[in-house]
């Protein structure tokens, strides 16, 4: 079966109107790196792991584009920072409607580590 797609709508996914390729490699190398460290920490439902990949796309997608949109606004470390402060917010709003609460694991303190965790990691690949 051929599909024709109308031309707006190709380039749209070509032409990185959803996301540019590079914004969906971090977004998804985040992912790998945090969820594990979240089923590590104590939660292994299925479901609370694939939320948290998916919360983990969309919010470092939206850092991302924030830190993109704002250098004129803000320095770049600051919007690192504020993105940042953004990306755990969000991230315990969304995972708070799945996510249970494990007796050994606050969901705070393993948000924070695992975004700390892609954080250096992407330090650590920036600067090579």
């Amino acid at each position: 079966m051929i599909v024709s797609v109308a031309p707006e709508v190709s380039a749209a996914l070509s032409g990185g109107v959803f996301a540019e390729p590079w914004l969906l490699d971090a977004a998804l190398a985040t992912a790998v790196i945090e969820t594990p460290i979240f089923w590590f920490c104590g939660y292994r439902r299925c479901v609370e792991d694939a939320w948290f990949f998916v919360v983990n796309i969309v919010s470092n997608l939206l850092l991302n584009e924030f830190i993109d949109a704002t250098p004129i606004v803000l320095p770049y470390p600051c919007a690192v920072f504020c993105g940042e402060i953004f990306v755990l917010l969000l991230a315990f709003a969304l995972c708070s409607y799945v996510v249970e609460e494990k007796k050994g694991a606050n969901l705070s303190r393993v948000l924070l580590l695992t975004n700390a965790a892609s954080f250096l990691a992407g330090v650590v690949y920036f600067m090579m």
